[in-house]
């Protein structure tokens, strides 16, 4: 299967995109209702990135991947969508 170079950049631009929202999602704080105490937890809609008192940070590699995933086809679809929707200039 060959890629035409638009559906190229869409896809380059998608994983970009969503690899730096997955990577600003921790900095968001998603606390579970059953956490352990002094635990804080970030990451969404994945919690992939966990910070304890007194303890180094701990981040879940399979779990941000699946976060980046998640945005990058989020990503995709909403340049798609904004391909659909952008008005044509015949020239």
């Amino acid at each position: 299967m060959v890629l035409s170079s638009r559906m190229l950049k869409y896809l380059v631009g998608a994983v970009v995109c969503g690899f730096l929202v997955s990577l600003t999602t921790g900095i968001i704080e998603n606390s579970p209702q059953a956490s352990v105490i002094g635990a804080r937890y970030y990451g969404y809609p994945l919690v992939w990135r966990i910070t304890m008192t007194l303890q180094p940070d701990k981040i879940d590699l399979p779990t941000f991947t699946m976060n980046a995933l998640f945005w990058v086809i989020i990503s995709l679809g909403a340049l798609i969508l904004l391909e659909k929707v952008k008005p044509r200039t015949d020239r």
